[in-house]
């Protein structure tokens, strides 16, 4: 599915008229060990805070100047107000949001690794996001945005989301509304081959997708940059984002690619730099950056998050700050042929 960004929204509208970007899925809570070397079986102190991948994505995109939404449910619980509360402030719009007496919001608990990994274990069993059912959709809503993103995890996460995220796309695609995917691909979630397909159908469903290299291999069964990068591009999107963690990112569209290089700056925590790169991405998109200025935008924003620890509230970079480091020389940027990539 091809088509021209530009048609579908003009870059020069202000914020406030242009077409939202609206991230589907489920907010969770992260509870992020305070001290340094904490593992989960440790006590100790620990940090409360909102996270959820689509969560992240929706307030990264807000920061970065885009009309954001959150379609999703939580419930009636404290700590779904406490996430709720968190994302307003962020200044995402959570008017597509359902408050629910089906359940309470989810936990994750987080562990730092040595080596730099991470390590969750989660409290989400039939948790009220997880139940988002596709019924709950307004379509003349989704219909009118610029475009809907969703992360892989949830097509395993329960049928109900499944569901939900099938219509979403479905919508979408009728509506002529970009459609963002980023496989997020959790291991103990997407196992199977069934699981695969439906991480395949959604990249074939896909304008633009935003994988790790590791993702996109596992995705295509391909192994070089290159390679990988047209074996996505075959099964659908018009655009391409690879990250590559401290060796940066690759950016494919329309035949042309931008290798944007590792940013030398010290990793305190990953969580949601792949989020933001792709909420960058779509922002940057929307507003009709040339591919070099793009791939700049994507690879700043992810890696400033990753600078602090935690994500919505605690890590995610503004506007400026994203522009700085883009224009600085620390961000290079070379523009290739995708048939040349290796």
């Amino acid at each position: 599915m091809v088509r021209s960004y530009m048609e579908m929204e003009r870059s020069n509208a202000s914020p406030l008229t242009r077409k939202p970007i609206l991230a589907l899925g489920e907010l969770l809570v992260d509870l992020v060990p305070e001290r340094t070397g904490m593992r989960l079986e440790d006590a100790g102190a620990v940090i409360k805070t909102a996270s959820g991948s689509a969560g992240i994505f929706a307030c990264a995109a807000a920061l970065l100047g885009a009309r954001s939404g959150f379609i999703g449910k939580v419930g009636r619980d404290s700590l779904s107000r406490m996430v709720t509360r968190t994302l307003e402030e962020q200044g995402v719009d959570l008017s597509r949001v359902t408050v629910s007496d089906q359940g309470q919001i989810g936990l994750a608990f987080l562990e730092y690794l040595p080596g730099g990994g991470r390590n969750y274990q989660y409290y989400r069993r039939n948790s009220v996001g997880s139940l988002l059912d596709a019924g709950e959709l307004d379509e003349a809503d989704i219909a009118d945005a610029y475009a809907v993103h969703f992360p892989g995890m949830l097509l395993e996460l329960t049928p109900q989301m499944r569901g939900a995220c099938e219509r979403l796309v479905r919508i979408a695609r009728s509506s002529g509304v970009l459609v963002s995917f980023d496989p997020n691909i959790r291991q103990e979630l997407a196992s199977g081959s069934e699981a695969l397909r439906r991480l395949q159908w959604a990249v074939e469903q896909a304008d633009v997708v935003a994988p790790t290299l590791a993702e996109g291999r596992f995705l295509t069964g391909e192994t070089t940059v290159g390679n990988v990068l047209r074996a996505l591009h075959r099964m659908g999107p018009r655009v391409v984002a690879l990250t590559r963690d401290k060796d940066g990112a690759v950016l494919s569209m329309d035949g042309q690619v931008a290798v944007a290089e590792g940013i030398d700056m010290e990793a305190v925590d990953p969580t949601g730099a792949g989020d933001t790169l792709a909420a960058a991405l779509c922002v940057g998109l929307q507003e009709d950056m040339p591919l070099a200025r793009l791939a700049a935008f994507c690879n700043s924003a992810g890696t400033l998050v990753i600078t602090r620890r935690g994500a919505i509230g605690m890590a995610l970079p503004r506007r400026a700050q994203v522009e700085a480091l883009a224009a600085s020389d620390a961000c290079r940027v070379r523009l290739t042929a995708l048939d040349s990539v290796p």
